[in-house]
């Protein structure tokens, strides 16, 4: 048999742990019961809420599973919201990105350009039928030219009835002139 405990301190200790097993055995007697409870279904569940065999933990627990349960799912669509979130930051990023003062300055600067090669570049036409013109090389002297029929011309700018026409020639460079608009076709190639 046991023997006693002799002094105070020893009954105080034994108390004690005493104390500790038996709140063990009630946690474990508690998750136990959880266990049992969740292999429920919800509406079952709800009968058991206030069970005594339950820890406080434990009866927050089985009310989150009820809740959890019995939450309706909510509907997205797709993409995940974490998708969109991603990709509201970048286009936020690339916007701070392009409005960057360095960078409006390189757009302006590049526009400009493609503006300058826009208007240096002659627009195409096709000579609807043989087109005479005379035109005049870069030294002042003028030649007589006749633009064969469905032949391309490059047009440097149009000016009412007229159509300014340019044309390289191997010994005098480019040659300018007019001819008249009816004569050629400006609508783009198919």
């Amino acid at each position: 048999m046991a023997r006693a405990p002799g002094t105070v301190q020893d009954r105080v200790r034994a108390a004690q742990e005493a104390e500790r097993a038996a709140a063990r055995r009630v946690r474990a007697a508690s998750r136990a019961r959880l266990t049992e409870l969740l292999r429920l279904g919800a509406v079952e569940r709800m009968a058991h809420l206030d069970d005594p065999a339950l820890t406080g933990p434990d009866r927050v627990s089985l009310r989150r599973s009820i809740q959890v349960a019995l939450a309706k799912p909510q509907r997205r669509w797709w993409p995940q919201g974490r998708l969109l979130a991603r990709g509201r930051r970048l286009s936020i990023a690339l916007l701070r990105g392009v409005l960057h003062p360095s960078v409006l300055v390189l757009l302006v600067i590049a526009g400009g350009w493609f503006e300058l090669v826009r208007r240096a570049t002659p627009q195409i036409g096709r000579a609807m039928y043989s087109l005479a013109a005379n035109l005049s090389g870069p030294d002042g002297s003028v030649w007589a030219y006749t633009f064969p029929r469905n032949s391309w011309v490059s047009v440097e700018r149009l000016d009412g009835d007229l159509a300014w026409v340019r044309v390289w020639d191997k010994r005098q460079g480019y040659l300018c002139g007019a001819v008249w608009r009816v004569g050629l076709d400006l609508s783009p190639t198919h």
